[in-house]
């Protein structure tokens, strides 16, 4: 009598990655940023900032929508698991996130030239376009299936989304928070060259890491 084995099924492992560690993270960058910088617009409406928040509001809601759109898309449009079993929904969510970025960095660049001194100005302009630009092309490089390259511009596109949580987690910290204009200014030019430069080191990390054979 002939019997058939079956394969014993492999036990169900957790697989608790970087790309995990990276999503906690930002979570809870981000509700620290809620917290020392949202909610005091709340609980403080004389503040004189608070006032410019409210007089920029037409501008600042469709913004800060669409930004959250392209910051809660931003986990969907990076894991590969989700890519390759919807394929369909990633590329609708990917066409929503440019959409958000169309939405969200002309109104920043508006906003960026209100109440400000030169070089917050000229990194309230800058910031945008890049933004805006980085966006392009990795929707341009996408339709034309240069995946590789796509990757590489929707990562830098992305980094410029999470920028409101990277300028602002140092908030708490009261010195930070009350930095000058021209200090904040030089903090945001540091973080859009690392925009650029830490993708490239993690793009060619094989090559810096291994010798050629």
């Amino acid at each position: 009598m002939s019997t058939a084995t079956t394969p014993l099924a492999r036990p169900q492992t957790s697989r608790f990655t970087a790309k995990h560690i990276f999503w906690i993270a930002m979570g809870l960058a981000g509700l620290s940023v809620l917290w020392s910088s949202e909610w005091p617009i709340i609980t403080h409406p004389s503040d004189p900032y608070t006032r410019k928040i409210i007089l920029d509001r037409f501008l600042l809601i469709p913004h800060a929508l669409a930004g959250i759109a392209a910051t809660f898309l931003g986990p969907f449009q990076f894991s590969a698991r989700f890519r390759q079993r919807h394929l369909a929904l990633h590329r609708m969510m990917g066409k929503v996130y440019v959409i958000s970025i169309l939405v969200a960095a002309p109104s920043a660049l508006i906003l960026g030239q209100r109440g400000f001194s030169f070089p917050m100005k000229f990194m309230g302009a800058l910031q945008p376009v890049l933004w805006l630009a980085c966006t392009v092309l990795a929707f341009i490089t996408a339709r034309n299936r240069q995946i590789t390259v796509h990757r590489q511009w929707m990562i830098r596109s992305y980094a410029f989304t999470l920028n409101f949580i990277f300028a602002r987690v140092l908030n708490f910290i009261p010195a930070y928070f009350a930095i000058s204009e021209v200090g904040l200014a030089m903090t945001l030019s540091l973080l859009t060259a690392s925009y650029f430069f830490v993708p490239d080191v993690v793009f060619n990390w094989r090559e810096l890491t291994h010798r050629r054979a």
